[in-house]
């Protein structure tokens, strides 16, 4: 480029200009799933003559080899990257071709093709449709959903389902889990395996009958039972009618007690209770029958309750510390623990407690319950024991599921679920001493998920909560969407210094695209600049929306033009999302400077920036005028290298406006308009004229002026009625150089009605044809009577202007035309006359004399015609004789 203006400025105008084939137009492709290609674009000049240029590419996604290119042929070649993108999305752009012969964008277009499944997987937008779809093809249906990416399927953006799929998808059985699966969500296909349920056989129902001697004795039958270790039911009443008859038999009282059913409520006879009331020690078997039966008979304040009091609560304690819990502990619970009591430690673990359930389940096969809930990553697993088993479930919508001795989990399986306590005061007493510790933390996190953050406190919460290790991956995103949510929404609070470091301890990388583009809002509302600036680098693919792009730009480049220095990278980066928010009407004053200091693009890219900015100018938009000079310099210069010459004239104009006066850029400019007035025969517009008029003006020796500048004025004062006093001195001067140079156009001898002109340009008509140095025209001409064209020889004048000069009298007209190559192919015919009305024949010259003849002829004029012709005749035998001599 620079080599091409340092010749404009010297007024030497290139002789070739290459005519570009590209083997593209446009560019479309499908690229395999987070896969890299490379493409080529083949380029060739198909007239020979050299190209030089350069190539810009627009998008994050597009790597450019090499940005230059030159020669006769060439190519150019870039990889485009999928990484992070997702199923069927399209990266669309273009690549600017900038050459020394005009400019070329070349669009394209690139679809990141689905994975096998995808198409299924993302048209699964609801639970009935998954049913459709395992009803109509069971085995097809579960191998989707065995695939890794069926987490991609619209259902999934609940987290319930999420967490579902997760505790299923271990079972050995695919296709039940799939049932399962939906039979969770009332969805269960009708060609679902039938469970066959094995109903327990409850303890009453099954208890043996005991078999004794027939003459044995109640007390023989009782020791019997002891030695046997016989706990069963009917053991029980066994043992209950010794004591009612005060039977003594050594450890008669807690084998009673052993098998005693749980939650056994009736009164024991008195003997029972104070003969454990003098037991220093009582075995742990006994403890827990004896203090429920108790409690359910005594109040507090009687004698047996008082005896037992302390030791019920020491143990009730120790159990609640352990976190056990059954029907029978949930009385000891709610009759001795008191508010009172909680402290800290208790108060992490009681909610749970408080929250128990007695579930009954229907099926044998049944050993465990899974129980989770779907914010929640630990699944907990609890053995069934006859049919019962007790689990916490203090939060609301929590998933329990049903496990048998294979591994395989149900989620609909006959069952009853009791609560084993309500006590409202214990758990106010817990939340206070816990409110921002384990369940109540969970509560409020589910609870600010629902409703949203509406504070700082809040936003403090949810902070914490979000690195709480117990919340699943899923649920901890979806907080961190209300986090980012509420620091876009609360634009300009001052927010604390750690709120920040929260989001710079991010695990920036694990998170999805639309994540990623959250954090970079928030960190824009939070003012900085340059952690957003860093991950807008490392992650080219990410998008602001406009409210957040123009917040980046202002902070980023208001900083830029401080103290703050960018890198190359950073610049880049600055630089493409400055042109994506002019192209989205962002035309802040800012934006516009960095543009016109650092854009290069198109020429009509550029130009329109340009517009803008000084529109905006106009408008007291605060844009220094260097930014004007500085882009104008530079796209003039590409618009005069490119051959632009009708944008170039604008980008002058605006250029000059701002105080551009570099003398090469002048210089090179004026040669390229006066090319385009000259050899191109383009409309002259007065004011560049007159610039370049003062240009010449200016320089004293006129043979150092470029001969185009003089040619391009010589022109344009032919075509006018007078001119100035300075114009008819400049025309003077350098008129005779442009006659020793033998440029002689056919407008030449209309500069005779200013200055004087030489008879023989006068005399002569000029035939011109303008067409390119490297194919030289014939000419033929063929004269009044004759009868065939013959050939006459053209001279090239100037630069593919050639010119042939005739003799014509008035009235005599002649025929030519132009052609080309062997085959005398016809570029141009016409007719070349001489009118009678031309009046440059008032000499004393030959030719003078004989035009007047011809008009006397004419004109009829017998007595003056024959008196011409004789003084004619003498003086040209008086010329012979003297040239004889």
């Amino acid at each position: 480029m620079r080599e091409k203006i340092n010749k404009l400025a010297r007024g030497i105008i290139e002789e070739g200009i290459p005519s570009l084939h590209f083997s593209v137009e446009k560019i479309m492709a499908v690229i395999p799933y987070r896969e890299s290609r490379t493409f080529e674009i083949f380029l060739q000049s198909v007239n020979g003559v050299a190209m030089r240029g350069l190539v810009y590419a627009k998008g994050p996604y597009l790597t450019l080899h090499k940005s230059a290119f030159g020669g006769v042929r060439t190519k150019v070649s870039f990889t485009i990257d999928t990484k992070n993108l997702g199923d069927e999305e399209e990266i669309k752009g273009e690549l600017c071709f900038v050459y020394n012969g005009g400019e070329k964008r070349i669009p394209y277009s690139f679809v990141v093709e689905k994975q096998p499944s995808a198409k299924q997987i993302h048209e699964i937008k609801d639970y009935s449709h998954l049913q459709q779809m395992a009803e109509e093809d069971r085995k097809g249906c579960s191998r989707i959903f065995d695939y890794s990416d069926f987490l991609e399927a619209p259902i999934f953006q609940d987290i319930t389902a999420l967490r579902l799929y997760e505790l299923l998808k271990p079972c050995g059985d695919r296709t039940l889990a799939l049932e399962e699966f939906l039979t969770y969500f009332s969805h269960r296909p009708k060609n679902a395996k039938k469970r066959e349920v094995l109903p327990y056989q409850r303890r009453e129902e099954r208890e043996e009958v005991l078999h004794f001697p027939e003459d044995a004795s109640l007390e023989e039958k009782i020791t019997e039972c002891i030695h046997r270790g016989d706990w069963r039911l009917s053991a029980f009443a066994l043992y209950k009618k010794g004591v009612e008859e005060n039977v003594k038999i050594t450890k008669l009282y807690e084998n009673l007690l052993y098998a005693m059913p749980m939650g056994y409520a009736e009164e024991l006879p008195k003997g029972v209770y104070l003969y454990f009331s003098y037991e220093y020690r009582l075995e742990e078997g006994i403890k827990l029958p004896l203090y429920y039966n108790i409690l359910k008979n005594f109040q507090e304040g009687s004698e047996i309750f008082s005896h037992f009091a302390r030791p019920m609560q020491d143990y009730a304690i120790s159990c609640l510390l352990q976190g056990e819990i059954n029907e029978e502990l949930a009385l000891l619970y709610s009759k001795l623990i008191l508010p009172e009591m909680i402290d800290e430690r208790m108060a992490e673990f009681l909610p749970k407690i408080l929250n128990s359930y007695l579930v009954e389940v229907e099926d044998q096969n049944i050993e465990r319950l899974v129980l989770t809930h779907p914010a929640l990553r630990r699944e907990c697993s609890f053995p069934v024991k006859g049919g019962f088993c007790t689990v916490p479930m203090p939060l609301p919508n929590m998933i329990l599921l049903f496990q048998d001795a294979l591994g395989n989990r149900y989620s609909r399986v006959p069952h009853r679920k009791t609560r084993l306590m309500e006590e409202t005061e214990l758990e106010k007493k817990c939340q206070s001493l816990s409110e921002d510790k384990g369940i109540f933390l969970i509560r409020k996190t589910l609870s600010l998920v629902e409703k949203g953050i509406s504070d700082s406190k809040d936003l403090e919460l949810m902070e914490k909560a979000f690195s709480y290790e117990d919340f699943t991956l899923y649920f901890r995103m979806k907080i961190l969407h209300l986090i980012l949510s509420y620091h876009k929404k609360a634009e300009g609070v001052e927010f604390p210094k750690e709120n920040l470091e929260f989001l710079h301890a991010l695990s920036f990388a694990a998170l999805k695209k639309e994540e990623k583009e959250d954090v970079l809002s928030a960190l824009i509302y939070r003012g900085d600049y340059d952690k957003a600036l860093e991950y807008l680098i490392a992650y080219p693919y990410l998008s602001l929306d406009k409210r957040a792009l123009e917040a980046f730009l202002e902070g980023a480049l208001s900083e830029g033009q401080g103290e703050k220095v960018y890198g190359e990278e950073e610049r880049e980066m600055l630089l493409y999302l400055s042109e994506k928010a002019f192209l989205s009407k962002l035309e802040k004053d800012s934006i516009l400077h960095f543009l016109l200091e650092e854009y290069n693009g198109t020429t009509e890219e550029m130009l329109q920036m340009m517009r803008v900015a000084d529109q905006k100018k106009q408008q007291k938009a605060k844009i220094p005028s260097s930014s004007f000079l500085n882009m104008g310099e530079r796209l003039l210069a590409q618009s005069l290298f490119t051959e632009k010459r009708k944008e170039s004239e604008e980008i002058f104009a605006l250029y000059t406006r701002y105080g551009g006066a570099d003398p090469l850029l002048l210089r090179a400019f004026f040669t390229a308009y006066s090319a385009s007035v000259f050899l191109g025969q383009k409309p002259e517009k007065e004011w560049i004229m007159q610039q370049i008029f003062e240009e010449v003006r200016g320089e004293s020796h006129k043979e150092r002026v470029p001969v185009l500048y003089l040619l391009a004025l010589s022109l344009s004062f032919s075509k006018r009625a007078e001119l100035k006093e300075e114009e008819l001195e400049e025309l003077s001067a350098f008129l005779p150089i442009l006659l020793e140079k033998s440029l002689i156009f056919s407008y030449t001898k209309e500069l005779g009605k200013f200055v004087s002109l030489p008879n023989e340009i006068l005399e002569k008509s000029v035939l011109e044809y303008h067409g390119r140095e490297e194919e030289k025209p014939f000419l033929s001409i063929r004269n009044q009577g004759e009868v065939e064209f013959h050939r006459e020889e053209l001279q090239e004048c100037y630069h593919g202007i050639y010119t042939a000069s005739f003799l014509l009298f008035p009235g005599e007209s002649m025929e030519y035309r132009f052609t080309l190559g062997k085959e005398d192919t016809l570029l141009y015919q016409s007719t070349l006359k001489k009118e009678e009305s031309e009046k440059a024949y008032m000499g004393e010259d030959a030719y003078a004399k004989l035009c007047r003849m011809c008009e006397l002829m004419t004109e009829k004029k017998a007595e003056p015609l024959l008196e011409m012709m004789e003084e004619y005749g003498k003086k040209e035998i008086a010329l012979s004789k003297l040239l004889e001599e």
